[in-house]
């Protein structure tokens, strides 16, 4: 593998569609679209666009790096099928990688331990702690806005996608989603990281982290 490899990101998540190219020289071309709900719409349109911008050829890619959540159910599984009909077409590796994952290493060098919020569905929310520049995804949990006062540790908390302003949260030291955001540049350079531990994940069997299982309506 190319030490200075060309680099695809794809971050379907959260409401705001982020697309990423990394180029040997390590610049990073990035494109995004915050129509929430239109990720398979606009999801190929990014990624030709950051690929001309870059003057690079599908056929160039080494790698392929796709966050696996949590976040929305529809976006998540627009992004991970993008991510393997290319990386199967292109016969290159490909490697997952979580919200929480990606941004840990920036979030705790920035603020230290932080609890980290992203929304589920209704009064629900993803939890994660970030207590060191690596998070283990089996710690994610899922919990009730009438939970979110009674965390262990009130300090610094950061919320992904939605207005903390409407949760009313005491005791915390609340950081601006002005000042620290997930940025696509994460999900590359956590991918390089993890391709080099891991060589690439099964393409067949990676899938999203689907920490809560949402019931099928099934018809009456």
């Amino acid at each position: 593998m190319d030490s200075n490899p060309y680099i695809l990101a794809i971050d379907s998540a959260t409401s705001t569609l982020r697309v990423g190219l990394s180029r040997p020289s390590g610049e990073i071309v990035s494109a995004e679209n915050s129509d929430r709900f239109r990720h398979a719409e606009f999801i190929f349109r990014l990624i030709d666009s950051v690929l001309q911008k870059s003057n690079v050829n599908k056929s160039q890619l080494t790698l392929i790096t796709v966050s696996t959540g949590p976040g929305s159910f529809t976006g998540l599984r627009v992004g991970m099928a993008s991510a393997k009909a290319l990386a199967l077409s292109l016969k290159i590796p490909l490697v997952g990688i979580s919200v929480f994952s990606a941004i840990a290493e920036r979030l705790y060098k920035t603020f230290g331990k932080t609890d980290v919020l992203l929304p589920s569905r209704r009064d629900e929310y993803y939890h994660a702690l970030i207590d060191s520049p690596v998070y283990e995804n089996g710690n994610i949990k899922v919990i009730k806005t009438v939970d979110i006062e009674t965390l262990p540790d009130k300090g610094d908390i950061l919320v992904i996608d939605f207005d903390i302003n409407k949760l009313n949260l005491t005791g915390f030291n609340i950081i601006d989603q002005n000042k620290f955001k997930p940025q696509i540049d994460d999900l590359i350079l956590s991918g390089q990281k993890e391709l080099k531990i891991s060589g690439g994940h099964d393409i067949a069997r990676l899938e999203p982290l689907y920490i809560q299982m949402f019931p099928v309506k099934r018809p009456k």
